[in-house]
């Protein structure tokens, strides 16, 4: 019976799929962004960075790239990563701006993707149902 809205709307699961893996690839870039930082080849030297900058910038490598490789799979635990991830850093651009200063483009960003993503979920049925909605076919 909950999967009864997504028959009705059959191409719901591919849209929301599709959706997932967009947000993966943009996630994924901006990892290995985080992760550029770290090695030294973008911006100051990760030793000269503040250490609540080096906790959030290590954080973030790890957990974006992680969240890229769920969101590209349809996984649950992918979107629980890119919602941790993403959630973070509303967090920190809105609750401690002293620290980390106001990221009005990315805090707009994570909402809209955020509520893009709760409206899909919607559409493609119960959220408890995506993860099996999304599951790739048995070959």
């Amino acid at each position: 019976m909950p999967l009864q809205f997504a028959k009705q709307a059959p191409f719901a699961p591919q849209v929301l799929l599709w959706y997932l893996r967009g947000l993966a690839a943009f996630y994924f870039a901006s990892g290995l962004t985080h992760w550029s930082r770290i090695i030294g080849i973008l911006g100051p030297g990760f030793e000269s960075m503040p250490l609540h900058m080096q906790i959030a910038t290590v954080y973030f490598a790890l957990m974006q790239v992680v969240a890229a490789v769920g969101l590209w799979c349809g996984a649950a635990w992918g979107v629980a990563a890119w919602l941790f991830s993403a959630v973070a850093e509303l967090v920190m651009h809105i609750g401690f701006t002293d620290l980390f200063g106001a990221a009005w483009l990315s805090i707009a960003l994570h909402v809209v993707t955020i509520a893009i993503y709760v409206v899909l979920a919607w559409w493609t049925g119960a959220p408890e149902n995506t993860g099996e909605i999304l599951k790739l076919p048995e070959e």
